[in-house]
């Protein structure tokens, strides 16, 4: 697949030439490059992604360090570390692999500390107000801004934005005042909403402006009687949404948001404006720091994310709705590879991918929720696999991991992950079967879990992981994730770390795995809503809206107990039900 940008290792190094000048110039010993954009977004496009400029890397999430002599330093999680290494030129490039306890943001920190950088730069609109309190613990800082790297560096311009469309009721939730009638109690409260899902969500529009997200680019002021959106001047606004109740729609540019947000503080008053430092940038910050005044602003971390993350009825059945079209997506796609492969067709890794874009629009996907992950062979265990090769060719007992999603008509997300063996028949290699076995043991011990309300996420993810660690096997990943407007939504997580609470409502994925390098690489990924158990009062368990089978030509028997051979009868009859089963393509 060939990248939308990309650098030779040469321009790599001179930019980061360029940078080290400049840093030389103010006296700095570091600066630290994030991987967002203005709005701190999480898939940011290689264009707008600063980090790529100076790395050559391309994963949704690393921390950048550079210093002024010396390598650049690239944090990355244990879902980079195979694909970061083959990326970046490590003569320019250390990177940093960071494990789950330590994480990426911290290891940066402690590496700040521990080379005694006494003064590091940053772009203070692509850096968190969080982060930046967390660095300032450890170091000065010095704030830039784009302008000033953009005399150094040849960005390449983003694209204009899409049009601004208004969702359907019976495609979502709420209205927007009904929303804002829950979030604030009185006339004089009020929130500056930057996180791009929680503007969408607030307002009931997309925009699918920026790759797998199908939010739209714009901050907010959110009251009790209106949401006042600022978006740039250029961005088109379809009829409906500029009708809607108690949205009103600011057209400027960004750096005159603060004379904006000026004049409405005149006639509204707001005694009180709440912000979410971790989804704020440092400009934005100090933006409203001048026109509200300290006294005034309070931190609420997460923002919206409180309503957001319970999905209503509506909210649920729409994804549900949803998820009826990826797994069908996903179904054919994994029919069309084992049909092919049984017919003696060539297929490439490649094929696979573009394929599977093709399934999606077939059953009305809008855009795709993140890059599809299609790892063939060995490629299976680098975790975010992002690159499909036309040159890897298919084999017949070649293991296969497919991670794919959509957005359909609400612009919900959907995300699931298939493991699967190519041929139709034949038998998988004994060391595939296993560790296939072991992640299908996970995926089916936490999906028919029970558990009290509140119980903390890294609970949960204890039990996935138990039928892996019993035979010596683990994961550098979370287990699940919040899944919502974007793919990875805050407000619930299971990972070891997780300390959030499980609700009833919340929408979040079930994707243990195990990775061998060089060797084969299993995940298994169900997306579920949590819901109140009908007969023990005060317990939650889960409801599946993933409903593709598993391969039976991986699944190892003897491996299974009975009542795991008895919850996976009745997931598979559901997915007979509906036409999905892979025992039928045996």
């Amino acid at each position: 697949m060939k990248k939308t940008l990309a650098l030779s290792p040469q321009t790599i190094k001179q930019n980061v030439q360029k940078l080290q000048q400049f840093m030389a110039q103010h006296k700095l010993d570091g600066f630290y490059i994030s991987s967002n954009d203005i709005y701190l977004t999480e898939y940011v496009p290689l264009e707008d992604c600063h980090r790529f400029y100076f790395t050559a890397f391309t994963g949704s999430t690393a921390e950048v360090l550079v210093p002024s002599t010396g390598k650049v330093r690239l944090y990355v999680d244990g879902r980079y570390h195979e694909q970061a290494d083959g990326e970046v030129d490590n003569t320019v490039v250390h990177v940093v692999k960071c494990d789950a306890a330590t994480g990426i943001a911290q290891a940066l920190l402690n590496d700040a500390k521990s080379l005694q950088m006494k003064k590091v730069g940053l772009e203070a609109d692509r850096t968190s107000l969080g982060f930046l309190k967390r660095l300032e613990t450890v170091t000065e800082t010095v704030p830039f801004h784009l302008a000033e790297l953009a005399g150094l560096i040849d960005f390449t311009p983003t694209p204009a934005p899409k049009e601004i469309l208004y969702v359907a009721r019976e495609n979502r939730g709420r209205d927007t005042l009904e929303k804002t009638s829950h979030v604030f109690q009185n006339e004089k409260q009020g929130m500056f909403v930057a996180a791009l899902d929680q503007v969408s969500w607030i307002t009931n529009c997309r925009g699918y402006q920026l790759p797998h997200l199908s939010s739209f680019r714009a901050k907010a002021l959110a009251t009790l009687r209106k949401v006042y959106v600022f978006v740039t001047p250029d961005t088109p606004i379809s009829a409906a949404a500029k009708k809607i109740d108690g949205v009103e729609w600011i057209q400027v540019p960004n750096n005159q948001i603060g004379s904006e947000l000026t004049r409405l503080q005149n006639t509204l008053h707001l005694e009180e404006v709440t912000l979410d430092p971790g989804l704020l940038n440092c400009a934005d910050f100090n933006m409203l720091l001048s026109v509200f005044h300290p006294e005034r602003l309070k931190e609420k971390p997460l923002g919206l994310v409180e309503w957001m993350s319970i999905k209503e009825p509506a909210e649920i059945r729409e994804m549900e709705a949803n998820f009826v079209c990826s797994d069908k997506a996903i179904f054919n796609t994994i029919k069309w590879l084992k049909e092919s492969i049984r017919d003696g067709k060539r297929l490439t890794e490649y094929d696979l991918w573009a394929e599977t874009t093709k399934k999606y629009e077939a059953q009305g996907s809008k855009e795709q929720s993140f890059g599809t992950i299609a790892g063939v062979g060995p490629n299976g265990s680098i975790i975010h696999y992002g690159n499909p090769s036309d040159q890897v060719v298919i084999k017949t007992d070649d293991m296969i991991l497919l991670d794919s999603g959509g957005y359909f008509a609400g612009g919900f997300a959907t995300d699931t992950t298939r493991t699967f063996f190519a041929s139709p028949r034949g038998e998988a290699k004994p060391e595939h079967k296993k560790i296939y076995t072991l992640v299908l043991k996970g995926v089916l011990a936490l999906q028919n879990a029970i558990f009290l309300e509140g119980t903390k996420g890294n609970v949960l993810d204890g039990i996935a992981r138990a039928p892996l660690m019993k035979h010596g096997y683990n994961y550098s990943h979370g287990t699940g994730h919040g899944v919502g407007i974007h793919v990875h939504e805050d407000g619930v997580r299971i990972s070891v770390a997780s300390q959030m609470p499980m609700r009833a409502g919340q929408v979040v994925s079930i994707e243990p795995g195990i990775y061998l390098p060089g060797v084969a690489g299993v995940r298994l990924e169900n997306v579920a809503v949590v819901e109140k158990h009908p007969d023990f009062k005060g317990y939650l368990k889960f409801r599946s809206f993933t409903n593709v089978g598993f391969d039976p030509n991986l699944i190892d028997e003897k491996l299974l107990n009975n009542e795991e051979k008895e919850q996976l009868e009745v997931y598979e009859a559901e997915c007979t039900k509906r036409g999905n089963s892979l025992r039928s393509l045996s």
